[in-house]
């Protein structure tokens, strides 16, 4: 009997002809002591030979790579669902088309600490971050821009912020199977799987952080999560928001409720308009703020007089939002 991979790898793409040989070699590449699958979920990239270089790369390694059958555009969730199904391994690793694991060490150095810690379901690590558009790249993303990394019982700081990048995790198979139903996340509005799942998983399990560089995500002008398009940028916030409400009704926390939430939006959209110089659109959400101290109306000054160009220039300078 042909014995199981201990890991599978999802690797989902879309139009990414250019990028996606870099992301299967990036794989291929992992010293492991521990079997591995690749699992290619190909999402009917329109326009593009993204198909036929996963083509060649599956009949290159048969043994390693199964590039999931040719289907109509399924969307992300379904596409995501879909490979879950189809893996075999105990634990899970993602990696998109545009992203590549860097460290050759990442596989290595997960799963043996999840195989020696079986109260932890979930491990992450930092990342390296590129531009696609300008070159520019950002080593050891969170380290550099100081970030506080939360490891163990996590709800309540992915509520705040979601640190978490998917192409730097690894996560129990047997975890998600029990807690998640990505088709319900679809039915919800929601249009990432990666956020809901962590706060989900957060409430089953304890994440560790290892505070290593593993993988490099690309990052651009038409990315979802960094765009200079405000209306991308709203897009994408509204929908955190959304995940945020859901999980704080189904899993309350003291002091956070549907008001907090909406002025945490509404000042991140702030924040995120101003520094991309989209004036108007942050005015219009720092309106909706409300005053409750000299700090509040300090704020709301700043954002309707000159001195929101200043402002811009200070949260590009600290790379704020």
């Amino acid at each position: 009997m042909e014995k199981k991979p201990l890991i599978s790898v999802i690797v989902l793409c879309y139009n990414q002809e250019n990028t996606i040989g870099r992301t299967l070699d990036s794989i291929l590449n992992q010293k492991t002591n521990y079997s591995y699958e690749i699992i290619i979920g190909e999402d009917a990239s329109p326009g593009d030979n993204t198909r036929a270089v996963c083509e060649q790369y599956a009949k290159k390694y048969p043994d390693l790579i199964y590039l999931m059958p040719e289907h109509p555009n399924k969307g992300l969730l379904q596409n995501y669902s879909d490979c879950i199904a189809k893996s075999n391994g105990k634990y899970i690793a993602t990696c998109a088309g545009d992203d590549w694991w860097s460290n050759p060490d990442k596989l290595e150095l997960q799963v043996s600490f999840l195989e020696n810690n079986d109260n932890y379901g979930v491990i992450y690590t930092d990342l390296s971050v590129i531009n696609v558009d300008t070159g520019e790249l950002l080593e050891d993303f969170n380290s550099s821009n100081q970030k506080d990394m939360p490891s163990g019982e996590i709800y309540k700081e992915l509520l705040f912020e979601n640190k978490i990048s998917a192409c730097t995790a690894l996560f129990k198979k047997q975890l998600f199977l029990e807690n998640i139903d990505l088709l319900e996340f679809k039915s919800l509005g929601f249009i990432m799987e990666d956020y809901p799942m962590w706060l989900e998983l957060s409430k089953q399990t304890k994440f560790k952080y290892l505070p290593v560089s593993t993988s490099t995500y690309s990052i651009g002008d038409g990315s979802l999560s960094n765009n200079n398009q405000f209306g991308k940028i709203e897009e994408f916030e509204l929908n955190c928001n959304l995940i945020r409400k859901h999980y704080i009704s189904k899993y309350p926390l003291k002091g956070i409720d549907d008001n907090y939430l909406d002025r945490k939006l509404y000042k991140t959209l702030v924040l995120r308009g101003t520094v991309r110089k989209h004036f108007k659109e942050a005015r219009f959400y720092a309106n909706k703020l409300p005053v409750n101290s000299v700090k509040d109306l300090m704020f709301k000054w700043i954002c309707f007089s000159p001195a929101i160009l200043l402002f811009s220039k200070y949260l590009k300078y600290i790379k704020c939002a």
